[in-house]
């Protein structure tokens, strides 16, 4: 009787298939990685935004302000998109600023 020796042994394609998980196994780490990447970068533009419109606020409302305070991320006629992060969630606290010039976005605003 001959044996058939076309094809592959149970041990080749274990193999074959290890690999390819593993490979997978990195790719996925990799892309999940990119993406919180993307999503911080995504949150440093949006809060640039919001400290845009706070000098703008501050600009329109200076008479009724503080010279160095805090103004409330509520307060901003932010759009939808521009007043929640990348996860949804909306950007709370405020934009602190001194002296009309530095304008920093801060958690809470104390």
């Amino acid at each position: 009787m001959r044996l058939n020796k076309k094809g592959f042994t149970l041990i080749e394609l274990l193999a074959v298939v290890v690999i390819m998980l593993a490979i997978s196994v990195m790719a996925v780490s990799s892309i999940s990685a990119a993406i919180e990447r993307n999503k911080k970068k995504q949150d440093d533009a949006k809060i640039k935004v919001i400290e845009s419109y706070a000098e703008l606020y501050y600009q329109e409302h200076k008479n009724s302000l503080q010279k160095n305070g805090c103004i409330l991320v509520s307060n901003l006629p932010l759009s939808e998109k521009e007043s929640v992060n990348a996860d949804g969630d909306p950007f709370g606290g405020g934009v602190k600023y001194e002296n009309e010039t530095n304008f920093t976005y801060v958690k809470s605003c104390p």
